[in-house]
C-alpha cells in the first residue's frame, strides 16, 4: 500500500520522528535496532551559529558524538545509525524554491536529505564487529563536528571541498537513486535530485545516471537495499562514472598538498578506533589520492 506524503514539520520532535519513519520504512534493513534522528536545534550552544550550512550530515560515530543529547531527550537506547538534520537550513533551502511551488517544497527537500544520509548510512555498512572508540577520541569528533556545523573548517566534500564528489563515489549514487526510486513508489513526492545533485559535486546531471541506471531499480525492487551492492551495476552507471572522474582529473592539478588535505578529511569523517588507525590521525600519504581520486574511477570494473 502506498503511504501519503506526509505533512513534514519545520521544527520540534515530529520532524524527527517523521524522518526515522521514513527510514524505517524505505529501507528497514537497514534501520533495524536504534536507529536515531537528532535535529540541530536540539544540541548544545558550541554547535550553534556559523555558516556551515549543511542541511543533514551523518557519520559512523555520529550517535557516540551526539549520545549526550540523546541521553538527556531520554532516547538513547544503545549504539545504532544516526542522522543530524537542520530543520533551519532545510526551510531556507525551500525557500530558494519558487514560489507557487513552496508549500511542497519543504517535504521534497526534507525527504532528499534524509535519503541522501540514509545513503551514507547503506555504503558504510553494518557495524557488528566494531571496536568502540577512545573517549577522547570521540571528545575530538565532537570539536570537528562542531567546526564542521559553523563553518569553522573548509567542507569535505561538495562546493568549496578539494575533492567534492568524495564520499559520493559510484556506489553512493546508485543506493540514493534506489532509495528516491523506491520513496517515490511509496508515493511520496520525491526525485532523483533531491536525494543527489550530483552537479553540485562536479558531475554529470543527476538525470544522466538515473538514464544509465535504466530499469535496474524496478529489476531488484524485492531485494533489501543493503544486499545491493552483490549485483554488477550496468557497464553504461560505470562508464558514466568514470569519465565524469577522468574529466574532473584532467581539469584539476594533484598537488602534494591534496593528501593531507584528504587526510585531514577523513580524521572528520571517521574516528579511529584502534592503535593501527593512529597514522592516519597525523598525516595523509600519497595512497589517500590513489584511494579517494584514482582508484574509485576504475573500482566498478570489478564488480
Amino acid at each position: 500500500m502506498a503511504m501519503r506524503t506526509p505533512t513534514w514539520l519545520v521544527g520540534g520532535r515530529g520532524l524527527a520522528a517523521q524522518a526515522q519513519a521514513l527510514c524505517r520504512v524505505v529501507a528497514p534493513d537497514a534501520a533495524t535496532g536504534p536507529f536515531y534522528v537528532v535535529l540541530r536545534p536540539d544540541l548544545p550552544a558550541e554547535y550553534q551559529g556559523g555558516e556551515g550550512g549543511a542541511l543533514a550530515l551523518t557519520s559512523r560515530h555520529l550517535d557516540l558524538m551526539l549520545r549526550p543529547t540523546l541521553e538527556r531527550q531520554r532516547r538513547w537506547r544503545g549504539r545504532g545509525p544516526t542522522i543530524l538534520l537542520d530543520p533551519v537550513a532545510i526551510a531556507a533551502d525551500a525557500g530558494h524554491r519558487p514560489r507557487p511551488s513552496r508549500r511542497r517544497v519543504f517535504p521534497a527537500v526534507a525527504v532528499g536529505v534524509v535519503l541522501h544520509e540514509l545513503a551514507h548510512i547503506v555504503i558504510t555498512g553494518p557495524r557488528d564487529d566494531e571496536v568502540e572508540p577512545d573517549p577522547a577520541l570521540i571528545q575530538f569528533g565532537r570539536l570537528s563536528l562542531a567546526a564542521d556545523l559553523t563553518g569553522t573548517e573548509a567542507p569535505t566534500n561538495g562546493p568549496g571541498a578539494a575533492v567534492p564528489w568524495r564520499g559520493h563515489e559510484w556506489p553512493f549514487i546508485r543506493i540514493a537513486l534506489y532509495l528516491a526510486y523506491r520513496a517515490a513508489r511509496l508515493g511520496l513526492d520525491v526525485a532523483a535530485r533531491d536525494v543527489f545533485d550530483a552537479r553540485e559535486y562536479e558531475l554529470s546531471p543527476t538525470h544522466r545516471y538515473v538514464l544509465a541506471l535504466g530499469n535496474e531499480p524496478e529489476h531488484v525492487a524485492g531485494r533489501p537495499i543493503t544486499k545491493i551492492s552483490q549485483v554488477p551495476p550496468p557497464t553504461e552507471f560505470v562508464e558514466l562514472w568514470q569519465a565524469d572522474v577522468r574529466g574532473w582529473m584532467s581539469q584539476h592539478e594533484i598537488t602534494h598538498e591534496l593528501p593531507m588535505t584528504l587526510a585531514a578529511c577523513g580524521r572528520r569523517i571517521s574516528i579511529p578506533t584502534a592503535g593501527q588507525d593512529a597514522p592516519v590521525m597525523q598525516k595523509g600519504t600519497e595512497s589517500d589520492v590513489e584511494g579517494t581520486v584514482q582508484r574509485v574511477g576504475i573500482a566498478a570494473q570489478g564488480s
